[in-house]
């Protein structure tokens, strides 16, 4: 009998060396930034993903403003002065000492009501959490692309929806097309993060930017 059939059913494998630049070729891709995207592109859906962060943030956005809505207004008007404001024969608005804003009977002086955020028309529009909007922007930021092809770029685009100081944005530049969301720092200008496809075929991108809204 061949002692060689007795290995039959048996497998070896060869054992693998200790390669000291396959280590660091795979320690060093830890910090490639296009690994990185292709990695975050292929793991989700992005329209599921900006659907469920829509959503988030409009959750977020409507309890806080809800909470503003319910902050009593506040008016100062001096050290120890107060006003009083004839709405009508059955009420009359009294701004007290501290600045708070009550709704009183002229006749008895019995508060019926005190004045909050909410009761002012143009203070809840304007702390509506969302609103539809078409801003126009100018941006500039670092981007980068699954095929190496990072640096700085420009370019213009539109704020479409707002969703409190949060605004949902669709821009082009001179190496691709992307939507992205930015968050207002002041009144006309905001940071933003953004994905979208580049000039190039089977390009996807990645960019930070800086807007200034006119």
């Amino acid at each position: 009998m061949n002692k060689n059939n007795c290995s039959v059913g048996k497998q070896y494998k060869a054992e693998e060396k200790v390669s000291g630049n396959k280590f660091w070729t795979g320690f060093l891709s830890f910090f490639n930034p296009v690994l990185w995207l292709k990695d975050i592109v292929s793991l989700f859906n992005l329209r599921k993903l900006t659907i469920y962060l829509l959503i988030a943030i409009a959750i977020f956005s409507f309890a806080y403003v809800r909470g503003l809505g319910e902050k009593p207004v506040n008016i100062k008007l001096g050290w120890g002065k107060e006003a009083y404001v004839r709405i009508s024969d059955d009420e009359m608005l009294h701004i007290d000492k501290k600045g708070n804003v009550y709704v009183e009977d002229p006749k008895t002086g019995k508060i019926l009501k005190q004045v909050k955020a909410k009761d002012i028309k143009g203070l809840k529009a304007r702390l509506a959490p969302i609103g539809l909007q078409l801003k126009p922007f100018v941006l500039g930021g670092f981007g980068i692309g699954t095929e190496g092809n990072s640096g700085l770029e420009v370019g213009a685009g539109v704020s479409f929806l707002r969703i409190w100081k949060a605004n949902l944005d669709a821009f082009l530049t001179n190496k691709g097309i992307y939507g992205g969301i930015s968050y207002k720092l002041t009144d006309n200008s905001g940071i933003g993060a953004g994905i979208g496809k580049g000039w190039k075929k089977d390009e996807y991108r990645g960019i930070i930017y800086y807007k200034f809204e006119f």
